[in-house]
């Protein structure tokens, strides 16, 4: 339970034994608990630092070891200063490690309960012995730290496909403090990266172009900026010539001495593709069942790409039908706009290459055109069982081309038909035909390529109607 439920339910019972005024006083009683409880916990100074250029800044709260670090710029007039309720503190200081049994102790300057010490030196830990919870201050002279960058590249043996790397010349060296155990910590030094890149929106099927401002703790030239390298440091890829700028630290902000370099023209490497397959046109009927991953041919596709042009320069296409290592089509462009009137399952691939052909990207979606079926009844009865085998009719899929003849013995054109899901229900020239056997001529095109003929005899079945009213009795 949290402990604002804990307040709300105690709260709760105490009102109810309460009047009227009581309740009112312990309703903002608790009030004011409830929002001491989620303020934001704020950082305590225990110790106030002065002195050097500027104002000194809290590098690092290490809260596990309960020592503070504190960077100053430059050495004049820096003095510490501790406050308690005691009236003498008794000040000492360590190298790398406190000798509790042999504290090195040095001279404070008292004033009531604050006291301060002037003589501090870079490089020292410092706090006041007042037993077990004693609380510890590192002081750094930043100066003699200070990040100083004198040029800026692209580091040569780093693969720019999935991100970039710097190389150059610049001071970085390590600010180490060291805690009450004698273990050397690192002072994390924040910098600033910028450039202009390119956002994909998959809503509008557009790439923006967007400024990246973001900062790290790493050092810089032992970082891959690259997308979701980690949970903390995730840079979005540069899609588009851009300046690139590194600036820091941001204790050298702080401070009024900040330094930054450029690589004014960065020419990117790096492509983001994305693609989507558009059916254009498909046959659609057919009454024999199609599987959901199946089309009926002929099937028009448009397969589409978008990728960072003009970083992303070629696009290549290609059509592989059933498992063959050959392409049965090579297109190049962002759009591919294709028929399949064959049968097979067909992998489509897509490679778009950068400009100087260093980085490539793929795609591919996998397609099948169901084959062809064509089955032809050898019998129905028109007009005797309405519904119910009254129409001559194929069983059909895929089937591209299609035309239909029914012929009497005699040779004459009784019906004739080009879409294959009509058929013929029977009568020519408006009445039903004799029972009898007729003739049948289909033309059809497969998704095979091939023409087909099929032909052969329909058996017309004219059984009288069974006359199901009531009749009154006589």
């Amino acid at each position: 339970m949290l402990l604002t439920d804990i307040f709300r339910y105690f709260g709760g019972l105490f009102c109810v034994f309460m009047d009227k005024n009581k309740r009112r006083k312990f309703s903002l009683l608790i009030a004011a608990l409830l929002f001491t409880c989620i303020l934001p916990a704020q950082q305590i100074e225990y110790y106030k630092v002065t002195g050097g250029r500027g104002v000194p800044v809290l590098a690092d709260d290490n809260t596990n070891h309960r020592i503070q670090v504190y960077l100053v710029y430059g050495m004049e007039n820096v003095q510490i200063s501790y406050t308690s309720s005691s009236t003498s503190h008794q000040w000492c200081r360590y190298r790398t490690k406190p000798d509790f049994n042999n504290p090195e102790y040095i001279p404070s300057v008292q004033n009531g309960t604050t006291s301060t010490i002037t003589d501090v030196e870079d490089g020292w830990g410092y706090y006041v012995d007042e037993g077990s919870m004693r609380r510890y201050v590192w002081i750094i002279d930043y100066r003699k730290y200070e990040f100083d960058i004198r040029s800026l590249r692209i580091a040569p043996d780093f693969e720019e496909c999935i991100g970039i790397r710097f190389d150059g010349d610049a001071d970085v060296e390590d600010m180490i403090y060291y805690t009450p155990t004698g273990t050397p910590e690192k002072v994390k030094r924040v910098f600033e990266l910028s450039y202009e890149t390119l956002i994909w929106d998959e809503s509008t099927k557009r790439f923006s172009p967007e400024q990246v401002l973001k900062t790290f703790d790493t050092h810089p030239f032992a970082t891959s900026f690259t997308p979701a390298s980690s949970s903390e440091l995730n840079f979005p890829l540069v899609l588009k010539d851009t300046e690139i700028r590194l600036t820091g630290d941001l204790f050298a902000r702080h401070f009024g001495v900040e330094k930054s370099a450029t690589i004014p023209f960065y020419e990117a490497k790096a492509i983001e593709l994305h693609a989507d397959t558009t059916i254009t046109y498909s046959v659609s009927g057919g009454n024999v069942e199609v599987l959901p991953e199946e089309l009926q041919a002929p099937a028009e596709i448009t397969f589409r790409a978008y990728a960072n042009t003009p970083v992303a320069s070629l696009f290549t296409w290609r059509i592989f039908k059933d498992g063959n290592p050959a392409p049965e089509v090579i297109f190049n462009a962002e759009e591919l706009f294709y028929t399949f009137n064959r049968e097979g399952k067909y992998r489509i691939t897509l490679e778009v290459s950068n400009r100087s052909g260093g980085c490539l990207k793929e795609y591919s979606v996998d397609i099948a055109i169901t084959e062809t079926v064509m089955e032809i009844p050898n019998a129905f009865s028109p007009g005797t069982t309405p519904g119910i085998n009254d129409i001559f009719r194929v069983k059909y899929k895929s089937v591209m081309n299609f035309r239909g003849w029914i012929f009497n013995r005699g040779g004459t054109e009784l019906f004739h038909w080009s879409d294959p899901s009509q058929g013929w229900d029977g009568k020519y020239r408006g009445k039903y035909v004799p029972a009898g056997a007729y003739y049948y001529l289909i033309e059809y095109t497969g998704t095979d390529g091939k023409k087909r003929v099929k032909k052969g005899d329909v058996n017309v079945f004219r059984t009288k109607a069974i006359d199901t009213t009531v009749k009154p009795v006589e």
